[in-house]
């Protein structure tokens, strides 16, 4: 069982290493598929050219906010002639044979799932957590064929390097992809020189995590270690062992997840506005539990990070912001206070829909709550 210790998942363990460069069921990703699906169709054309025709459609609700689009992505396939084409839009539900709706955060997990050369089982397993967390609308007039049922699956083989997977923030999926943005650069050549005489310690620590995403009650965050280039990033507290960090923000988890998920290189003045006006609410000192929500010192009294590894975080928070989904404990916790449950424009469309997800019901790995 996965769970958010960081053990190991079901989810990591179907997908391909990369965490992808296209957001799923845009007009960009659907124009990557579109070459990979005319080169698929092309080789099985002796075969779809003696197919019926058949036409399945794709629709992801809650959207991320910093593509600044409508709150659903959708596209459509069509197979016929012996050929197939897509394009980035939703069709009718009479004209589609198969109309899949949900949550656009697991869609794009699920379109990470390699079958290619995967353990069948390992697959199904992620699967079906991701069919049970959250709420799926199927329409199914009638079933594929099976040779355009092999042909979709080499296509989303070939596109789930490309796809950016969207997890939970703060929690040891989440930090999978700090992991490879982080050790990629580190071990590049334009910056692993640099690092060769840097030893830093650095965590980021979330308490008072909401328990559809840590059902452990551990803390969430990642720590790095940087050993003279040699980068080590795990997912939690920094374990004892590697003592005082040198950089350490301390945090709550609810108050920070919107600015968490902030693109700062897509948003507008009006965002940038309205996120200093919330972090001026959300931060402020709570008298009843006599803390700050967010708190950064130096623990260590070694100074503050070095220029070349500063280098190596530099682009890591919009990447992340990118591979981060929607959901926010106000969704699924009525207790909160008023300054942590506000819908904010600059973090989520309005139309955001908390009921394609399942999180009351269930924590994250799909275990009833």
């Amino acid at each position: 069982m996965t769970i958010a210790n960081g053990s190991a998942s079901v989810l990591t363990a179907a997908m391909p290493s990369s965490i992808g460069d296209l957001t799923y069921a845009t007009t960009e990703w659907v124009d990557v598929a579109r070459e990979i699906l005319d080169e698929e169709t092309e080789r099985f054309q002796d075969v779809l050219s003696s197919t019926e025709s058949f036409t399945f459609c794709r629709v992801g609700h809650n959207a991320p906010q910093y593509l600044h689009s409508s709150n659903a992505l959708a596209f459509t396939v069509r197979f016929e002639d012996g050929g197939a084409n897509i394009v980035a839009e939703e069709i009718p539900d009479d004209e589609c044979d198969v109309k899949t709706v949900g949550d656009h955060s697991l869609m794009s997990n699920q379109a990470r799932l390699v079958t290619s050369g995967s353990d069948p089982k390992v697959i199904q397993a992620a699967a079906s957590r991701l069919a049970t967390i959250g709420r799926w609308e199927q329409l199914d007039n009638r079933p594929p064929p099976e040779i355009v049922r092999i042909v979709w699956q080499k296509v989303q083989d070939r596109m789930a390097p490309r796809t950016m997977p969207r997890f939970v923030f703060m929690t040891p999926e989440w930090v999978s992809s700090a992991r490879t943005i982080l050790t990629d650069r580190a071990n590049s050549d334009k910056y692993k020189d640099g690092l060769r005489g840097v030893d830093f310690l650095f965590s980021e620590n979330f308490s008072h995590t909401p328990a559809y995403a840590f059902p452990d009650g551990s803390n969430g965050g990642f720590w790095v270690s940087c050993k003279f280039g040699e980068l080590t990033v795990g997912a939690g507290p920094v374990p004892e062992e590697l003592g005082e960090p040198d950089f350490l923000t301390s945090a709550m988890y609810t108050p920070v997840v919107p600015v968490g998920r902030t693109v700062n290189a897509s948003m507008t003045d009006e965002e940038k506005k309205e996120s200093e006006e919330y972090g001026k609410t959300a931060f402020r000192f709570d008298k009843a539990l006599k803390l700050r929500p967010v708190e950064q010192t130096q623990p260590s009294g070694r100074g503050p990070m070095p220029a070349e590894l500063a280098r190596i975080f530099m682009p890591l928070h919009d990447e992340l912001s990118k591979r981060t989904s929607g959901e926010h404990p106000m969704d699924y916790d009525e207790t909160l206070k008023p300054e942590w449950s506000q819908k904010l424009a600059f973090d989520r469309h309005p139309d955001y829909d908390p009921s394609w997800l399942r999180y009351g019901e269930v924590d994250i790995y799909g275990i009833p709550r």
